[in-house]
C-alpha cells in the first residue's frame, strides 16, 4: 500500500446529533482500544450553537473499512478545541510517527467536508495540500494555508471547508507519515487570506496525561520483539537461534527508551534524516544485535534511564555509540563526523556504523587506519575546523575513536557455522565479540 493511501486508511467521518466532521485515527501500544482524534466542537457544538450528548450520540465511520466504530469513551482538552475517543480496537491502523511544527513545511489534510455530500462522492473523502506559515508554541497553534485556493464564487472559505475539523494535519516524509496537529478553525471566521489554525500535537498528549492513557508512540518503537525475529536471520547454522536465545533480556527494553534517552540524536551525531527514518527496520534490527552482543560478552544491560553501554578492556574503558547513516562507506561516516561533529567523539569511543542501504566492504577502522581516513579530509572543511579551534591533524585531537559496521560481528561468527555443540557456539561467539570489540581490525 503506498504513503498516499495511509490518509485515507487513518481518516473517519464523525456525527454527532446536529455536529459533523472529521478524524484521524491513532494506535496507541495497546490491542484493547484505539484513538481517534477530532476537535473538541465537532462532539459539543460551537459557542453559539452548542449541544449536550451522550456517548450513543457520537457516530464514527470508517469509510475505506465500510464500518462503525464502537466508542468507549471520550476525553476533552481543558482549554483547547481537541478531543479524543477511545474506540474499539481495529486492527492495521498504519503506523505513524508524531513531530512538531515547523514553519515553511508542507503538509496534507485528509477528511470529509461536507459539500462532499453525492452518493458517490460523500464516501471517498478529500485531500487538502497546505503549507505551514507561523507556529505559536505559547498557544500551541500552528498557522498554515491551503496551497490551492479553495474558495471559488459559489463557495466561501467557510463553506468549502466545514466538516474538515478535526482532520490530521500530516507532514510526509520518506514514506513515512508525521501527525503534526488537527486541523481545529479558520483563523478568521469569514476565513481571510485562507489562513487556518490547528493544535499541535503536544496539546494531544496533554490530554493523554490527564486521563492516564497511552502517549501518542507509534506500536513499532514500544516492542524489539519484531526486530529481534529478523535481525538474525542472516546467519547460518544454529548461530541464529543462539543469537535470539541470548536477545531475550532486552526485551525489557523498548526502542522509544532509546529515543527519549538520546533526545533523538540515535546516536553521534544528529541526522536530520533519522526523525523520518523511526519506523526502519534496519534501524531497530541494528540495535537489537549491538544490545544482543553487549550482553553476550557483559551479561549485563543498562536501565532506560541510563543507555550509555560501556565496556572495560584491558588498557580502558570506553563508549559504544551506534551510528545509523544513509552513507554508503564507512570511511565516509567517519570524515563526516569529524568534520561536523567532533565534539561528540569522545576518547576511546567505539562507534558502530549501521548503514541504511549498503553492506560496505570495509567492516572496521582501528586507530591507525581511521588517522589514515582522516588526514584525507579536504583542507578547506579542516580550515573550518580551525577556525572553531581544532585541529584534526595534531594526533591528540583524534580522540583514539575506532569504528565497527555492525555486520562485522556477522561475518566473523560465520567461521563457526557448522558448530553442532550449542555451548562450544555460544562461547565461540562471545570469545569473537570480545575480541572485536578489544582489538578491532
Amino acid at each position: 500500500m503506498s504513503i498516499n493511501s495511509d490518509y485515507r486508511e487513518l481518516a473517519v467521518r464523525i456525527k454527532c446529533i446536529d455536529f459533523e466532521g472529521s478524524g484521524c485515527m491513532f494506535q496507541p501500544f495497546t490491542t484493547e482500544y484505539s484513538y481517534v482524534i477530532t476537535a473538541r466542537h465537532c462532539l459539543e457544538g460551537t459557542d453559539e450553537t452548542p449541544q449536550s450528548f451522550e456517548k450513543s450520540d457520537i457516530e464514527i465511520f470508517s469509510h475505506i473499512r465500510g464500518t462503525n466504530l464502537t466508542v468507549i469513551d471520550y476525553y476533552f482538552h481543558s482549554r483547547h478545541d481537541l478531543a479524543v475517543i477511545k474506540v474499539e480496537y481495529i486492527d492495521g491502523i498504519p503506523g505513524t510517527l508524531i513531530t512538531m511544527p515547523k514553519d515553511n513545511e508542507d503538509v496534507g489534510l485528509y477528511g470529509f467536508p461536507n459539500l462532499l455530500n453525492g452518493e458517490d462522492t460523500g464516501q471517498l473523502g478529500h485531500f487538502l495540500e497546505c503549507k505551514t506559515y507561523f507556529n505559536y508554541p505559547d498557544e500551541n497553534l500552528i498557522e498554515f494555508r491551503p496551497i490551492p485556493n479553495v474558495s471559488n464564487l459559489i463557495n466561501s472559505v467557510n463553506n468549502t471547508l466545514r466538516g474538515f475539523s478535526g482532520s490530521g494535519i500530516y507532514f510526509k516524509s520518506n514514506n513515512n507519515l508525521f501527525l503534526m496537529g488537527i486541523f481545529s478553525q479558520l483563523k478568521e471566521c469569514d476565513g481571510a487570506y485562507n489562513a487556518l489554525l490547528g493544535y499541535d500535537i503536544s496539546s494531544v498528549n496533554e490530554i493523554l496525561l490527564d486521563n492516564e492513557l497511552p502517549l501518542l508512540i507509534p506500536a513499532e518503537l514500544l516492542d524489539f520483539q519484531s526486530y529481534i525475529e529478523t535481525a538474525f536471520e542472516s546467519n547460518e547454522g544454529y548461530i541464529q537461534s543462539v543469537l535470539k536465545r541470548n536477545s531475550k533480556p532486552i526485551l525489557d527494553l523498548v526502542p522509544n527508551d532509546i529515543v527519549k534517552f538520546h533526545n533523538e540524536k540515535l546516536y553521534v551525531p544528529y541526522n536530520s534524516f533519522i526523525e523520518e527514518e523511526l519506523l526502519n527496520r534496519k534501524l531497530w534490527e541494528g540495535w537489537a544485535s549491538l544490545l544482543t552482543y553487549y550482553y553476550m560478552e557483559t551479561s549485563t544491560l543498562p536501565n532506560k534511564d541510563n543507555l550509555k553501554l560501556i565496556r572495560k578492556s584491558v588498557e580502558y574503558d570506553h563508549n559504544i555509540k551506534m551510528y545509523f547513516t544513509s552513507n554508503k562507506k564507512v570511511s565516509t561516516c567517519i570524515m563526516d563526523l569529524f568534520v561536523k561533529n567532533y565534539e561528540d567523539l569522545e576518547l576511546n569511543d567505539v562507534i558502530v556504523i549501521n548503514t541504511k542501504n549498503s553492506n560496505p566492504g570495509t567492516k572496521s577502522y582501528n586507530r591507525e587506519k581511521t588517522k589514515r581516513i582522516v588526514r584525507q579530509i579536504d583542507r578547506a572543511e579542516k580550515e573550518k575546523l580551525v577556525e572553531e579551534g581544532i585541529d584534526i591533524d595534531d594526533p591528540e585531537k583524534l580522540t583514539d575513536v575506532e569504528f565497527i559496521h555492525i555486520d562485522l560481528f556477522q561475518d566473523i561468527f560465520s567461521i563457526y557455522d557448522e558448530i553442532n555443540n550449542i555451548s562450544e557456539l555460544e562461547e565461540k561467539l562471545k570469545e569473537s565479540i570480545k575480541e572485536v570489540f578489544n582489538n578491532v581490525p
